[in-house]
């Protein structure tokens, strides 16, 4: 009994698997070749996911009209400028992270009461209260290099 239950329940689950675009193109020679990809020149045979009917469509079709598969233009200049707006938003990720981290250091070592640096050895050694605020100064300059200067506050 339990080997019918799961060939019944393989034959139910085997046509989800098999969803997927379909595209025919014919190749120098003529040979005609079918596959999931889209490539030059390539029509699309079937779809995985057809639409419904509308209602002025008579009958719904059984298959999804052909629809020539165009690639998209790649001229060197579009490449280039691709590429350049790719290292402007990994340049605009980048120093967002670096301004969130330099913001953080800093609260932090405005709230610590004490600031210690850990010694070779693993003990902390803590600052003076002189060298403490020159740490924080630091953090305040790193934040304003990686973010921007914070606007003033008129009193």
């Amino acid at each position: 009994m339990r080997p019918l239950v799961l060939a019944a329940l393989a034959f139910v689950l085997v046509p989800f698997c098999a969803q997927a675009d379909v595209y025919r193109w014919t190749d120098p020679s003529g040979e005609v070749h079918y596959s999931d990809r889209p490539v030059e020149g390539a029509v699309l045979v079937k779809t995985a996911n057809p639409r419904p009917p509308s209602p002025g469509d008579s009958a719904a079709p059984s298959r999804v009209a052909a629809t020539p598969y165009v690639a998209p233009p790649t001229s060197p200049e579009q490449v280039t400028r691709e590429a350049e707006q790719a290292v402007a938003q990994d340049l605009a990720a980048k120093r967002a992270r670096e301004c969130t981290e330099a913001k953080a250091r800093y609260e932090k070592s405005l709230q610590a009461r004490r600031i210690f640096r850990t010694l070779e050895n693993g003990e902390r050694e803590y600052l003076t209260d002189a060298e403490a605020d020159q740490v924080r100064v630091t953090n305040r300059a790193t934040m304003d290099a990686a973010c921007g200067p914070a606007p003033r506050v008129a009193r």
